[in-house]
């Protein structure tokens, strides 16, 4: 997946929380993120063109347990990808990258320093 290139990939990273009732904002906040997604994939790349990858938006956030959170979640979407990594970190923002590749860098940091650390 890290070397994956595609046009588009989509990465979805956001902030979670482990418990009820606080994981409940969280279904909200990735829902507003994945409409965000459909948006700007179809408005740059056209219905037709991401049809593949704009069904894997709409249908992801149910393959998505809320009570299974940790302290973020990363979703990666692209016509031949759909991956949901749960990490035990925050990320410094909520946000969704849309590009040729996956925006992997901020958790391969992440898993270096606490690899370091341990």
């Amino acid at each position: 997946m890290a070397t994956q290139k595609n046009n588009p990939c989509v990465t979805i990273s956001l902030n979670t929380h482990r418990t009820h009732p606080d994981n409940v904002q969280d279904e909200i906040l990735l829902k507003n993120l994945l409409k965000e997604a459909e948006e700007r994939v179809t408005k740059e790349f056209g219905k037709g063109a991401a049809a593949g990858l704009l069904k894997k938006i709409g249908t992801v956030q149910s393959e998505i347990d809320a009570n299974f959170n940790l302290d973020s979640l990363h979703v990666f979407l692209s016509d031949s990808t759909k991956e949901i990594v749960r990490t035990p970190w925050p990320v410094p923002q909520n946000i969704v990258h849309i590009a040729q590749s996956f925006a992997v860098r901020p958790l391969i940091k992440r898993i270096a320093v606490a690899n370091f650390i341990w």
